[in-house]
């Protein structure tokens, strides 16, 4: 995501330089390239605190996590990671695209934050269990009903997942507009 950021970036700069005929010196370039990083640094660091994206998520499978279901809506597992603990909330507001669903983003909500122990062993999309001390596992689950017109997903369907915290909420629209060009994304067909 951060990538769609730093290219938003650099083609307002290069519009900037050309709508105000400005010249591409030695004083003029580093000071847009400097400055851009300063202000693409912030943004992303800002919305990753306030508003939390995992990109390794996973469908969990119907029997494999009964923490916190209810209504047999579809669930997700986010690993997230520890310092976005906070942000992490039961009830919260998320969103979620699937690999295997291009262009399309569905409502999710937060339903727990869990502890790795509490995961059984195999569930598909976990990281390494080298990389699960440095992630938090969080339960969601999918309540946009238009889900279950793809009712045929099987478990383990990689899945990106953002929660959006109450502080900030004109970020949001950052966070959920970079969601949504991650799941235009995955019509691309590029080797693994």
């Amino acid at each position: 995501m951060e990538i769609f950021v730093v290219t938003g970036y650099a083609a307002i700069a290069i519009a900037m330089f050309a709508v105000f005929r400005l010249p591409l010196n030695r004083w003029t370039v580093p000071v847009a390239s400097l400055g851009g990083l300063f202000v693409v640094f912030t943004l992303i660091q800002v919305l990753n605190h306030y508003h939390p994206h995992s990109a390794s998520s996973a469908q969990a499978p119907a029997s494999g996590s009964e923490t916190g279901a209810e209504s047999g809506a579809p669930q997700l597992v986010a690993w997230f990671r520890l310092n976005q603990q906070g942000r992490l909330h039961d009830g919260s507001s998320a969103e979620v695209t699937f690999d295997a669903i291009p262009g399309e983003v569905f409502s999710a909500e937060v339903r727990s934050v869990l502890a790795s122990a509490d995961l059984p062993q195999g569930l598909p999309g976990a990281p390494a269990e080298t990389a699960r001390a440095a992630l938090l596992p969080v339960l969601l689950a999918v309540t946009d009903e238009r889900y279950a017109l793809y009712h045929g997903l099987l478990a383990g369907n990689a899945a990106q997942a953002a929660v959006y915290g109450e502080d900030l909420p004109q970020l949001a629209v950052v966070r959920k507009t970079l969601l949504r060009m991650a799941a235009w994304m995955n019509y691309l067909s590029l080797p693994a």
